[in-house]
């Protein structure tokens, strides 16, 4: 993931279809936050109409995301892919050889890569996959607070399409992702602060 995050590409978010075709990787929005703020207020009135938040909570939340946040002003993006999970790599039983299932990809701080990778596993998986990442990138000095800060946004986004999902497919396997997902929540409600 570190090697990746050395391809620099212009721009904030989805890329343009249009550009890409011709070979060039740039993103729809001007700003880091216009792009982490694309679809947010709908997410969040997802969650407050399930009762995963309350009204004071979603208001909250949505402030950690306002332009005057520090931790959303970036001005070079990176290559993000988005969806970096074990299930996407192939590997020689030592190295990894190749990464599939682009469709997700995106310009992006590298730290939302990692924001978006922890979502996916148990939290003891994070130290040994960033000591292996240190190893090629340097660590910000702002890493746990944007990490933090943008895993809440992957964590409110994947709720919204999990707890959508489950009233047309109520089984036991989407059951556990929203458990899963509730505990990643009340983390990240817990570093902020937000009760």
């Amino acid at each position: 993931m570190a090697r990746l995050h050395n391809v620099k590409v212009d721009g904030f978010g989805p890329f343009d279809n249009q550009k890409a075709k011709n070979g060039e990787l740039v993103g729809v929005h001007t700003t880091l936050g216009k792009a982490v703020r694309a679809g947010l207020l709908f997410n969040l009135d997802v969650l407050v109409e399930q009762g995963i938040l309350t009204a004071t909570q979603q208001e909250a939340v949505a402030g950690l995301f306002a332009d005057s946040n520090p931790l959303l002003t970036i001005s070079q993006a990176v290559l993000v892919h988005n969806d970096f999970a074990d299930w996407n790599l192939l590997t020689d039983g030592e190295d990894v050889t190749g990464v599939l299932d682009w469709d997700e990809c995106v310009a992006s701080d590298p730290v939302a890569d990692i924001a978006c990778w922890s979502t996916f596993f148990e939290p003891e998986r994070l130290k040994p996959f960033l000591d292996g990442y240190w190893q090629v990138a340097d660590k910000p000095d702002d890493f746990e607070d944007k990490f933090e800060l943008l895993r809440l946004r992957y964590v409110v986004s994947k709720m919204t399409l999990r707890t959508r999902r489950y009233t047309w497919d109520p089984s036991d396997f989407m059951k556990e992702k929203i458990v899963t997902g509730k505990t990643h929540l009340a983390q990240s409600m817990s570093y902020f602060d937000i009760k």
